[in-house]
């Protein structure tokens, strides 16, 4: 983890910050799946998800232009909802920061440890030494965001890659594994009509009889 974050931060300064939303050709999924083996799973694990209607539809196009930032204002409104709900799940500042970079613009972001808990800091450069790191996909993390997704189910089904120490991932998923299981009271979905799940009835909530966690 600490050969990563110096890896990233040896990247050339102009490209730092770049991400799939300002600069699509600038995505290099190469060198994150480099960095975390096998983290490029997780595409396959979100089209098997989108394929059967449980996910919404996903873009992996680089090419893809995010016309006047709506893409980007919807991730970053659904990063900061999830951080919220971290904080509501472990309201302790004692909670260990970590990362998550999502795969399609490949925008990091890292939840930071504050006097009541974990704080979303959206669009960093890359992962600080020590952390442990997320790797997931925009649709993921919006659904959990919604409360139709819990980050258990997530790792279970390969939708969320962990990364780091044994003993980081056991007591990342022992704390936060019911996030997404309801969503905030209040938050960035407050004042709109609550939109049904993409699950079709009768089948089972997403990874309800999976058992094992692809870590």
């Amino acid at each position: 983890m600490t050969v990563a974050a110096v890896l990233l931060a040896a990247a050339p300064a102009s490209g730092a910050f770049a991400c799939g939303y300002e600069d699509p050709q600038s995505v290099s999924r190469g060198f994150l799946n480099w960095l975390y083996p096998d983290s490029l799973h997780v595409i396959g694990a979100i089209s098997r998800e989108v394929a059967a209607r449980r996910l919404p539809p996903a873009s992996f196009n680089r090419a893809s232009v995010d016309l006047f930032g709506r893409r980007y204002s919807a991730t970053k409104m659904a990063l900061e909802q999830f951080g919220e709900m971290l904080r509501a799940a472990a309201p302790i500042p004692s909670q260990p920061s970590f990362s998550l970079v999502l795969v399609e613009p490949v925008l990091w972001t890292r939840f930071e440890r504050g006097a009541n808990g974990l704080h979303a800091r959206v669009h960093v450069s890359g992962v600080e030494p020590g952390d442990l790191v997320l790797v997931s996909g925009e649709a993921v993390i919006s659904e959990i965001a919604k409360g139709r997704l819990t980050v258990g189910q997530a790792t279970k089904t390969g939708l969320i890659r962990i990364y780091g120490l044994e003993e980081q991932k056991a007591q990342f998923i022992d704390t936060y594994q019911q996030v997404g299981s309801s969503p905030l009271a209040t938050g960035w979905s407050r004042g709109k009509e609550s939109q049904p799940s993409l699950t079709p009835s009768p089948q089972p909530r997403l990874g309800a009889n999976l058992s094992a966690a692809h870590h």
